[in-house]
């Protein structure tokens, strides 16, 4: 696998779990490192059978596959050893924790170069290292609104309105697991490891490019809430057809060629074709409404599949608005194999989604579920660092492990 003889230390909460899974299902040795009884992480909803268990939340199953995992308290001096000892052995450490606290602990980059001059530790944070704001609580919700996301998320008469799932997190996540692999990259081509310093806030602001600030400095527009539709694509949103909806994307020139030759062609409609709607979408930004009003007459004479196929068909950017059920039936997912099935130790094999990207020569697969807690103590202290049982045992009544 492409990471294989990778290690990874996880000190990460679901700011970070997520870039702990990419490189797990890449083949590198990610130790997921808990508090005693487990992480916060364990407590997200939902669960399966929907009854609330240390090793039943969805979320966590899915953001932990192919790591193994251990229980440590940092705060004793007995954790932080055995935590220094881990460190020599790897090549990354992915951390979630307010700026300052490792260092705090003696267990910051600083402390931990010396012994591992080539360590890589990333770490992920709501508004970085440094800078007026390093210290400020932050969330999700947080990162979305101050990127830009959530200010154009919504109908323009209401509120903004917070994006579904975590997807700033999501986003910091997929960032640091690149940033570390480039870091890695120099790491080993040069001996020298580096702290990588991940904002939330400024990820969010990254990839809401497109509707955010950059479509000022691009196209002298201030994005606003417009429904589905994006003020950077015009026209754009969800249309009703005969049995469900379909979203649409209209932004290049010859894309609205194409959408208003297919809306004369099939409702006779002669205004859609003035010359006044052609060019970039800023030019057809003032008419949204009325060509929502032209679009929505054709989708109305298609299913949303028929609509979508053939919208495909004249290279357009289509795809029906699907339930969940729809998603996890949809054909062409299953032609890819996108879905994979992880046994569970007590659910038995859940279905979850697959590889975000195929690799050729190196393969990507979820190796393991998700660990339990501690589940792998014995393993990565006895047998790999060399403590004797007697100790760890020792260790797991004073609650260091």
């Amino acid at each position: 696998m492409a990471l294989g003889g990778r290690r990874v230390l996880e000190l990460a909460d679901e700011k970070g779990a997520y870039c702990g899974k990419l490189l797990a299902d890449m083949g590198a040795d990610v130790i997921k490192i808990e508090r005693p009884g487990g992480d916060a992480t364990r407590w997200i909803p939902p669960f399966i059978g929907d009854e609330p268990d240390l090793d039943g939340s969805l979320a966590f199953l899915y953001a932990n596959t192919s790591k193994r995992g251990v229980t440590l308290d940092l705060e004793r001096p007995e954790g932080q050893a055995l935590f220094r000892a881990l460190a020599r052995t790897a090549d990354l450490v992915v951390e979630t924790l307010p700026p300052g606290t490792l260092d705090d602990l003696g267990l910051g980059y600083a402390n931990l170069r010396p012994e591992n001059p080539g360590l890589v530790l990333t770490s992920i944070t709501g508004f970085g290292q440094t800078g007026p704001r390093r210290s400020f609580a932050s969330s999700d919700l947080v990162a979305s609104a101050l990127g830009g996301s959530m200010f154009v998320t919504g109908e323009e008469e209401d509120p903004p309105v917070r994006l579904a799932g975590s997807q700033a997190y999501l986003a910091a996540s997929t960032t640091a697991a690149a940033s570390s692999m480039i870091a890695l990259y120099h790491s080993t081509a040069s001996g020298a490891g580096q702290h990588v310093d991940i904002s939330v806030q400024e990820v969010a602001a990254s990839v809401s490019h497109i509707c955010g600030v950059g479509k000022w400095l691009d196209d002298g527009i201030i994005p606003r809430r417009c429904g589905s539709g994006l003020v950077a694509s015009t026209p754009s949103g969800t249309y009703a057809c005969r049995d469900g909806m379909v979203y649409l994307m209209v932004n290049r020139p010859l894309h609205w060629q194409a959408l208003a030759e297919w809306i004369h062609e099939a409702t006779g409609n002669e205004e859609v074709l003035d010359p006044m709607f052609e060019g970039p979408s800023s030019n057809r930004l003032a008419h949204r409404e009325l060509l929502d009003v032209f679009i929505g007459d054709l989708t109305a004479q298609f299913g949303a599949e028929d609509f979508y196929h053939e919208a495909q068909r004249r290279h357009l950017a289509v795809t029906p608005v699907n339930t969940a059920t729809a998603v996890a039936r949809d054909p062409h997912l299953a032609a890819r194999g996108y879905f994979v099935a992880v046994e569970h130790p007590t659910a038995g094999p859940l279905k979850q989604p697959g590889a975000p990207f195929r690799h050729s020569e190196t393969p990507w697969r979820i190796t393991r579920p998700a660990p339990g807690v501690g589940q792998h103590n014995e393993e990565i202290f006895c047998d790999e660092l060399g403590i004797s049982a007697e100790a760890l045992h020792a260790y797991r009544e004073a609650g260091v492990v």
